[in-house]
């Protein structure tokens, strides 16, 4: 018996090792074909002189592994902006005011119906991670918000250095940019517009809503603890708008890249805000992908990684 109770922190552990691994999703170690994109900043030619970047060679491409097992398909800031005619462009839109201020609907609305659905189901085909992230507070409060929750742990202590924000100022900012109108009265709104995660999830197609073992995070730190559990260190970003939220919003390109992950970008999978000058064309999106490509990782085209994603999931007699 004596035997019997000194054994039993060596039989117990592996068995809590165990345990604790099978809690964590089981995903495919493989690596699928598919090109990378990048920008290429050589040679200068100063002949040229202020326009020595004429003579750079600019995007070329190399068909590489991408190992599932440490990737992540990041979905951001895309049910922001999940819009159907029946749930928003009506007298009584829950968010009356992003019609007149953000112009951005129209491409992404596009972009949530047609490009990113076929994506997604080719990357849970064959057990690529997939993470909803920069999420509110309603979809933290979900099922999935608190699965997570508890993994990732107590936030970090707050930045000494960091002043507090003057939330006047920074409304009058808002206003400078955008003019937004005045808030609507809560009380006519609140017979019309959901609540929790609904509100954050409308007019959004069934595949792009968390599911199965995909993540969900509202902070990069919580992001950057769940991913390093899960062994991965590369995110590539879909969503909206890779020349400000991806870059920048928590979960976005700098944060991340700090804590030492690559962060790519689909070509076809992501909208960035245009302007006056930029609109025809989306110019400022080309800009956002050269920059993506020089600052972050990689750029990788909607298609090609689609269907990288999609033959991998076949059986192999079909391919």
């Amino acid at each position: 018996m004596r035997w019997v109770l000194l054994a039993l922190p060596a039989l117990i552990l592996p068995l809590c090792a165990v345990a604790q691994e099978a809690a964590m999703p089981v995903r495919r170690s493989a690596a699928i074909q598919v090109p990378w994109h990048w920008y290429r900043f050589y040679p200068w030619d100063y002949s040229q002189w202020h326009n020595a970047a004429r003579s750079v060679q600019g995007w070329t491409s190399e068909v590489r592994p991408l190992d599932l097992s440490t990737t992540c398909l990041a979905l951001m800031h895309l049910p922001e902006r999940g819009l159907t005619a029946q749930t928003e462009f009506r007298p009584d839109l829950p968010n009356p005011n992003v019609l007149g201020t953000v112009e951005d609907v129209p491409r992404t609305m596009d972009l949530v119906a047609f490009r990113l659905p076929r994506l997604v189901a080719a990357a849970r085909a064959v057990g690529l991670q997939v993470a909803t992230i920069g999420v509110g507070e309603s979809m933290m409060k979900s099922d999935f918000g608190r699965r997570y929750l508890a993994e990732a742990g107590k936030p970090p202590a707050d930045d000494e250095a960091s002043i507090p924000r003057d939330m006047q100022r920074w409304a009058k900012h808002d206003k400078d940019l955008y003019n937004l109108p005045l808030p609507v009265d809560d009380r006519a709104t609140a017979a019309v517009a959901p609540t929790g995660q609904e509100t954050w999830l409308r007019g959004m197609p069934e595949v792009l809503r968390p599911q199965g073992n995909d993540l969900v995070a509202q902070h990069s730190w919580q992001l950057a603890r769940l991913l390093r559990n899960r062994k991965v260190d590369h995110i590539i970003y879909c969503g909206y708008a890779l020349d400000e939220c991806l870059w920048f919003e928590p979960c976005g390109m700098s944060d991340m890249k700090r804590r030492g992950f690559m962060c790519s970008a689909v070509r076809g999978g992501c909208v960035a805000i245009e302007t006056r000058e930029s609109c025809e064309g989306e110019k400022n999106l080309e800009y956002a992908l050269w920059k993506t490509s020089s600052v972050f990782g990689y750029v990788f085209e909607l298609h090609e990684l689609t269907s990288a994603l999609r033959a991998a999931a076949r059986p192999s007699g079909q391919r």
